[in-house]
């Protein structure tokens, strides 16, 4: 069509040349020493024009070969594209072997995209060849050495993917020296970490992990809390409650408000005798944020104004009412400062709210000290029926020291 409208258009414009051209054909002269050209101005134009012909015929001739390569190159382009993306098919379909074998017809050319290396490589990680993916790895870093970080990163998510640990350790160590702040330098040191439960490297890299905000501030004080709760654990070996408060203050302020980290400094206090150091702690906490497994430790504390304790207990009792936790808990207390129609009236409370091991054990112990027998017979035989369940956040704490409570009764009280 654009031929058939060029003819059309120099058709028109030789017939219009013609009709100006023919009353008055015009004279051109051309001379240049003793030579000289004598010609009509329509032959002149006509001379010029096929003289432009020539030399664009001329033009074309020379750049033919320039024309040839480049076609050549984007046939090779499409077929190396089309067997790129038949490979990749392949590979999304799991079948591996035949991925592979497409891929490697790819890599014979040196225009290959790096992610038909990474394809390959990941084609042969899936059938369990580590030498042909690292090959493949290699090859890729050989070819394109400006992409290492990039080929690093395949590497390393490739490893850690296949569970191979210590080469995703020494890729990663060398990620950690090209890019240090990248998030996903970070984020597949965190993987690599937590496959390890190297608590420790995982200490280190949460400064890091909070400035970049690879993880947001709820999944980071998940992973804080899970990191440091290690350390918190390793605090049974302290032996003075210094060396315990030393340790605690070099948590992050953060993991500190855990209040299940809280519940276990609470619990080592307690078994190294810091009563009234624990009681501030839990006071303070419960009145912000209420917590069943805390105010259940709050039961183990024995400090010196026991009234206090009782009452500090009975005002968060207005408040939840229904604890039955809280109600345990007010038995333990009202036990120890022997009271104990008290004590039964909780413990009675606690049961009727939810059935504990611990309260039965407890109201029998009650019971028989007060020439009950029966009563304290079938709070056993409950007890036993129950096993050693509890409510849930007393099975949270390690110890249950509530269960030793001893009864001495004054009968004469």
């Amino acid at each position: 069509m654009k031929w058939l409208l060029v003819a059309l258009v120099a058709l028109v414009g030789s017939v219009a040349v013609a009709l100006v051209a023919l009353p008055d054909p015009g004279y051109v002269l051309i001379g240049y020493g003793k030579y000289s050209v004598e010609t009509t101005l329509l032959a002149f134009v006509v001379l010029l024009l096929l003289a432009y012909l020539g030399l664009r015929l001329l033009g074309g001739l020379w750049r033919v070969p320039v024309r040839v390569q480049r076609w050549d190159r984007r046939r090779h382009s499409r077929r190396l594209q089309l067997a790129f993306d038949d490979a990749t098919r392949a590979l999304a379909e799991g079948q591996f072997q035949r991925a592979e074998r497409r891929l490697a017809r790819v890599l014979r050319s040196r225009q290959a995209p790096l992610q038909a290396y990474f394809s390959a490589a990941l084609a042969a990680s899936r059938q369990g060849d580590r030498q042909r993916r690292a090959r493949y790895m290699r090859l890729a870093l050989e070819r394109q050495p400006g992409a290492e970080t990039g080929i690093l990163f395949q590497q390393a998510e490739l490893e850690l993917a296949e569970g191979e640990l210590e080469q995703a350790q020494t890729t990663l160590t060398r990620l950690r020296t090209l890019a240090p702040h990248n998030v996903r330098t970070l984020r597949l040191l965190l993987q690599l970490y937590m496959q390890q439960q190297d608590w420790q490297q995982l200490r280190e890299l949460l400064p890091d992990l909070r400035r970049s905000e690879v993880l947001d501030s709820e999944r980071w004080q998940q992973l804080a809390v899970q990191v440091y709760r290690e350390q918190v654990q390793g605090f049974a070996s302290a032996t003075e409650v210094d060396a315990l408060n030393a340790g605690w203050q070099q948590l992050p302020p953060p993991v500190q408000q855990d209040q299940g980290l809280q519940a276990l400094y609470v619990e080592q206090l307690v078994r190294l005798g810091g009563h009234a150091q624990a009681g501030r702690l839990l006071r303070r906490q419960l009145n912000e944020s209420w917590n069943e497994r805390l105010v259940y430790l709050y039961g183990d504390l024995q400090e010196e104004d026991a009234a206090g304790q009782q009452k500090q207990a009975e005002r968060w009792l207005q408040k939840h009412p229904h604890d039955a936790v809280l109600l345990l808990v007010l038995a333990k207390i009202s036990l120890r400062n022997q009271l104990w129609g008290k004590a039964r009236s909780y413990l009675e409370a606690s049961i009727s709210q939810q059935p504990s091991a611990q309260a039965y054990r407890l109201l029998a112990t009650l019971l028989e000290q007060l020439d009950e027998p029966d009563q304290a017979a079938e709070c056993y035989r409950r007890g036993l029926t129950l096993g050693e369940t509890t409510p849930t956040p007393m099975s949270l704490s390690s110890a249950t020291p509530g269960d030793d409570t001893r009864l001495s009764i004054n009968r004469s009280a």
